[in-house]
């Protein structure tokens, strides 16, 4: 068998890794249909720091990552395989000279895709998913559902930093201080912005008590759809959880995305956030990607 050889990502590559790229979206797709029908796989490749795999003059593995003084990120397109073993010579190859966070976002379902990356240290981190959307009843739960209004500001600042302690408590460990973010800030100007084509609440007993955010993300990568929206942000108070309202709220966006033509609906969640990485699947959402992660000592 000929030697693997690397050599640095350029122009003369470029057709080769969108062959593997290609290859690699067609194998997704059969496990996920919602996912985008891609046509130039070439306006995919990411620019950055990278190298191909060849093995007697044919590319066999590329690898690419976005890298600045703190990390080394491999996007969605960042990396693809005929020979998934040639990625752990390319990683080895170009971390000597990352900063020692390192992410890289794979298929969910592309078990051989996964598995170097698996031994090369990395863990799963973080998940993006899919679902249709669907007319759905929107079970009781002893409260009501209505759109935000700025009257909620306090109410969803107070949301948006209980989310920011979930995601710092065990075992996420974000390292974001939920002290240090002015939420009421953050959210000031939420209704003025036309991107997001609807925000809900859910009240019991005349407290908000949780809400629902849609996104309208651009399409045109290797995850978003068209006719694709995005459920951006959720999140229920604790001492309600349990009670039925993420549910009712989960499935009020489900109806109202259906009703507007939105034919598919997009999230991600922490892997290591306990609530989120439950709630979502039950939901009926399917991962798409994996983004895994490692931290060099």
């Amino acid at each position: 068998m000929p030697k693997l050889e690397i050599h640095p990502f350029s122009d003369e590559f470029r057709a080769e890794a969108a062959a593997l790229l290609s290859a690699r979206h067609e194998r997704h797709r059969r496990s996920e249909p919602l996912l985008p029908e891609i046509d130039d796989f070439a306006a995919q490749l990411p620019a950055g720091d990278g190298a191909v795999a060849t093995r007697g003059g044919a590319a066999v593995a590329y690898l690419v990552a976005e890298v600045d003084d703190e990390r080394a990120a491999t996007g969605l397109a960042g990396c693809a395989a005929a020979e998934p073993e040639a990625l752990r010579d390319l990683y080895a190859h170009l971390s000597k000279a990352w900063p020692p966070r390192h992410q890289v976002f794979v298929p969910a379902s592309d078990a051989d895709l996964i598995d170097p990356w698996f031994r090369l240290a990395f863990g799963c981190q973080f998940v993006t998913a899919v679902r249709e959307t669907a007319l759905t009843a929107v079970p009781a739960f002893g409260g009501t559902i209505r759109e935000s209004t700025p009257d909620d500001l306090p109410d969803l600042a107070g949301l948006e930093r209980m989310l920011a302690v979930v995601q710092n408590g065990a075992p996420s460990f974000s390292g974001l201080d939920a002290d240090d973010v002015d939420w009421e800030a953050e959210w000031a100007t939420h209704w003025e912005q036309d991107c997001y084509p609807l925000h809900i609440v859910g009240e019991l007993g005349g407290r908000v008590v949780g809400h629902v955010l849609l996104f309208d993300r651009p399409a045109g990568d290797l995850r978003v759809p068209e006719h694709n929206v995005d459920l951006a942000l959720a999140g229920t108070l604790e001492d309600v959880r349990g009670r039925g309202v993420g549910v009712a709220l989960t499935a009020y966006a489900l109806s109202f995305a259906s009703e507007r033509g939105f034919r598919s609906m997009t999230i991600d969640w922490r892997s290591v956030n306990l609530l989120s990485s439950r709630f979502w699947p039950r939901r009926g959402f399917r991962p798409t990607f994996l983004r895994l992660y490692r931290a060099v000592p």
